[in-house]
C-alpha cells in the first residue's frame, strides 16, 4: 500500500538558478500535490438526497422542460425548479461525492463518483435513486490505499518555490520525472473541465459541446485524459475494457454512429460499429489549444482557444468548419475568433460563446459555409443551449450564473432571469 504526501507535477515546474554561492543547490518552483485519503465505502454510502444548498462552484448544467440540474463541482447536483423561467428556484440537492461530469438521457442520470460510474433514476424528480453502480470503473481503488486502508480521493495543490540540494529527492523527482503516482491516478479519472460552466444537454436530445460523458442507445462513453471507457446499460451498468486514446482528451460528442473527441492537438473520430469497442477511424490535427467539437451531419465545428481561463496552451483562437464526409477530413473554413468556448446549433444558427468577448451568432443555413450574423459583445457567454420545448428561450452559462433570454426574431435578446452562483 502506498502513502504519498508529496507529489511533484513536472509539467508545471520552473527551474530557477539560485544566486547562492553553494552550487550544490538550486531554487525550484513546482506544484506540490498532497494526497487526501478517505473511507471509500463510507463515501459510497452517502445518502443521495439532501436539502437545497447554495450554488457555490457550479460545473455541468442539464436543461429539461421545467427543470435545471446544476453540478456542484466534486459534491453533487442541485435540483432547480424552472417551471417559471423568470424565477428559477433551488429545491433540493443530489449528493454525488467526487462528481464533476454527468449526462442525462431520458429519465436516467449517468454520473461519475470518484472511481465509479453511477446510474440514477430521475423518473420521480422528488425521489431519485441509484439503480446501478459500476464500481472501480475508472481505476482500481485497491491500488490507491495508504497504510491505514484509506483510499486516495483527491489531491490538494500548492505552488511552492524553495531552495533544494541537487542530491535531494525533490530535485531528483523534478529532474527525472520519477514520480508517476499522480499520473497513474489522474490519467484514469475525469479531469476538471476547461470551461467554467457548461451544458450537459437538454430534454430534446441536444448535447452540450464540452461533455466528457455521452450516451448512445444502450451504451455510455466516458473519457479521461487518455482513455475512453465504454459501458453497456441493459438495466445494470457493465464496464468493458478501456480504449487507449490520444493524450489530453477534453470533450466527447456522439453523431451518426461515431464519437467525435476533442483533444488539445486534434479532433479524433471513433467508429461505433462495435459499440463496446470504439475503433479509431480518423483524426484532424490542429494547433495546440482547448478544443470542443460539435458535429452535425457532414460537418463538424471545432473551436480552438487559448487564454487565461483553464489550462489552454498555444496561441490559436479560431472556429474551424470541417468536412467529415470521409475519413480524409478537410477544413471548409477557418474563422478568426477572440476566445471561443462552448457552442450550440439550433434553427440554422450556430451560437458560439466567446467568454468575456461576448456571444457570436452565425447563419448556418449552409452548414459548410457559415456567416457571422450578430455579435452580442455585452453578453458574457461560456456555453449556450436552447430550451428543449421553447425555441425562443436561450440559456447562457456566464461567469456569475445561468442567464435565460427570450429571443425575438432570432436577434433581440431580453433577459428573463439569472440563477446566480
Amino acid at each position: 500500500m502506498k502513502k504519498v504526501l508529496l507529489i511533484l507535477l513536472p509539467l508545471t515546474m520552473i527551474f530557477l538558478q539560485s544566486c547562492n554561492e553553494d552550487f550544490g543547490k538550486v531554487e525550484v518552483s513546482y506544484t506540490k500535490a498532497t494526497a487526501i485519503y478517505g473511507d471509500l465505502e463510507d463515501i459510497r454510502n452517502t445518502p443521495l438526497i439532501a436539502d437545497a444548498q447554495p450554488i457555490v462552484n457550479a460545473g455541468k448544467i442539464f436543461v429539461a422542460n421545467d427543470l435545471l440540474l446544476v453540478g456542484e463541482e466534486t459534491k453533487g447536483i442541485h435540483v432547480v425548479d424552472n417551471t417559471n423561467p423568470e424565477n428559477p428556484t433551488n429545491t433540493s440537492f443530489i449528493n454525488i461525492p467526487g462528481n464533476r461530469e454527468f449526462f442525462v438521457k431520458g429519465d436516467i442520470l449517468y454520473a461519475e463518483s470518484h472511481y465509479d460510474l453511477l446510474k440514477i433514476d430521475l423518473s420521480d424528480k422528488n425521489n431519485p435513486r441509484i439503480t446501478s453502480r459500476a464500481k472501480d470503473a475508472f481505476a482500481n481503488s485497491e491500488n490507491f490505499k495508504d497504510q491505514d486502508g484509506k483510499t486516495l480521493i483527491r489531491f490538494d495543490f500548492e505552488q511552492v518555490t524553495e531552495e533544494v540540494g541537487k542530491d535531494s529527492e525533490i530535485y531528483q523527482q523534478l529532474w527525472g520525472h520519477q514520480d508517476i503516482y499522480y499520473y497513474d491516478y489522474a490519467q484514469n479519472l475525469i479531469p476538471p473541465s476547461q470551461v467554467p460552466t457548461s451544458f450537459a444537454g437538454n430534454g430534446s436530445g441536444s448535447v452540450g459541446s464540452v461533455n466528457r460523458i455521452a450516451a448512445v442507445d444502450n451504451n455510455v462513453y466516458v473519457i479521461s485524459r487518455q482513455f475512453i471507457f465504454p459501458f453497456e446499460d441493459n438495466g445494470n451498468l457493465e464496464a468493458f475494457d478501456k480504449v487507449y486514446g490520444s493524450g489530453n482528451m477534453e470533450t466527447i460528442y456522439p453523431n451518426e454512429g461515431r464519437l467525435y473527441i476533442g483533444t488539445q492537438q486534434s479532433m479524433e473520430v471513433y467508429d461505433l460499429s462495435t459499440p463496446n469497442q470504439p475503433q479509431f477511424a480518423t483524426s484532424f490535427w490542429h494547433a495546440t489549444s482547448c478544443d470542443p467539437v460539435l458535429p452535425c451531419g457532414d460537418v463538424a465545428y471545432v473551436t480552438l482557444r487559448t487564454g487565461d481561463v483553464g489550462d489552454c496552451p498555444g496561441d490559436e483562437n479560431s472556429l474551424l468548419v470541417l468536412d467529415v464526409r470521409t475519413n480524409n477530413v478537410i477544413a471548409h473554413q477557418t474563422i478568426e475568433m477572440e476566445s471561443p468556448f462552448g457552442m450550440t446549433l439550433a434553427n440554422n444558427k450556430l451560437y458560439v460563446g466567446e467568454g468575456q468577448n461576448g456571444l457570436k451568432v452565425y447563419d448556418a443555413t449552409d452548414k459548410s459555409n457559415i456567416q457571422l450574423e450578430s455579435w452580442e459583445e455585452d453578453i458574457e457567454a461560456y456555453d449556450i443551449i436552447h430550451h428543449p420545448t421553447n425555441p425562443n428561450l436561450l440559456l447562457i452559462a456566464g461567469p456569475n450564473g445561468i442567464s435565460q433570454y427570450t429571443i425575438e426574431g432570432g436577434i433581440d435578446y431580453s433577459l428573463l432571469s439569472t440563477l446566480t452562483f
